[in-house]
């Protein structure tokens, strides 16, 4: 059967977030990183970072118009940042075809100019043959990360921490998230830590009580974590909430503060029905992943990234 591949910019809210929700979700079932994909986690994906151009979206299509494959290149945002690549996601079925190489190459050729640097989007380490695909494409290794998860039923109590008061971020909190995210992540650039509380709250998974902070003693901000819920239309799927970053102040004490902000976290997640946590942790993050496994989240699988080798468009 004839397959065309073509690449359009991404508008959100069409039926194409809900064509590529049911490729993502058919591509993940059945392996350890299964998990609830929508159109609203699609459009989190795809929505460019900061000034960036739209995320172009490479899409393989059978005569029919059915979709067999697709893969996403969010543009990087600012000169030293990266850009990142979603797939290629191959139907089950489409499989072993070639489609996912049309792709990628496709998306590796369609880069500006090549200076800035291409990273995969997360790739667990139980798919052999997903590491694999981008080694034998010349890609490196960049990173690794460990994937969390727990039952959030089994959320510990904790006793009370005193001092410790967690609360939900407000309007006012804006310059002192922003200068928290750049004390920890000061390679990030200026722009990106100032744009924290809109890139967090921009996103469309995000809830009011899903972004908690605490203040220290004098006022200042000692700790910040977010936590996106979201819940797939098939029931026998469970919903889950994603600790998507926390945030501890250098000069804190990490023990009294990271317990009873992660917990209020993840007990607002129980409040929007989520049932299983998922947390995705840096292995340059060893302070977080221990917080994690000291509140019951168990590691059940490694991530991997890759990055594409650098290469210019032919002028």
């Amino acid at each position: 059967m004839t397959i065309s591949i073509s690449n359009i910019a991404y508008e959100p809210r069409t039926p194409l977030d809900e064509e590529l929700a049911d490729l993502g979700y058919a591509a993940m079932r059945g392996w350890p990183d299964q998990r609830p994909v929508t159109s609203a986690l699609v459009r989190s994906r795809l929505r460019p970072s900061g000034n960036a151009l739209p995320t172009t979206v490479f899409l393989a299509r059978l005569a029919d118009g059915t979709l067999a494959a697709a893969a996403a290149l969010r543009h990087a945002a600012a000169p030293g940042s990266s850009a990142r690549l979603w797939g290629p996601i191959v139907a089950p079925e489409w499989q072993q075809r070639g489609l996912g190489t049309a792709l990628l190459q496709e998306a590796a050729e369609f880069q500006a100019d090549g200076t800035q640097a291409l990273l995969t989007a997360e790739i667990p380490g139980a798919r052999k043959h997903g590491y694999e695909f981008f080694e034998k494409a010349g890609w490196r290794p960049h990173s690794t990360a460990a994937l969390l998860k727990a039952d959030l039923s089994l959320l510990p109590r904790l006793p009370d921490r005193g001092w410790v008061r967690v609360r939900r971020a407000e309007a006012s909190d804006v310059d002192a998230l922003s200068h928290l995210y750049q004390a920890l992540h000061p390679d990030h650039g200026r722009q990106v830590a100032e744009d924290t509380y809109r890139r967090w709250s921009a996103d469309e998974r995000f809830v009011s009580d899903g972004l908690l902070i605490v203040d220290g003693p004098s006022g200042d901000l000692q700790g910040a974590a977010l936590m996106y819920p979201l819940a797939h239309d098939d029931p026998a799927e469970p919903a889950e909430a994603l600790l998507a970053d926390v945030l501890i102040a250098p000069d804190t004490d990490r023990a009294e503060v990271a317990p009873p902000l992660i917990t209020a976290a993840l007990s607002a997640g129980i409040r929007h029905h989520a049932v299983v946590a998922r947390s995705i942790v840096p292995d340059n993050a060893p302070a977080l992943l221990a917080d994690l496994h000291a509140l019951g989240m168990t590691t059940t699988g490694q991530i991997r990234y890759y990055q594409a080798p650098s290469s210019r468009r032919p002028t």
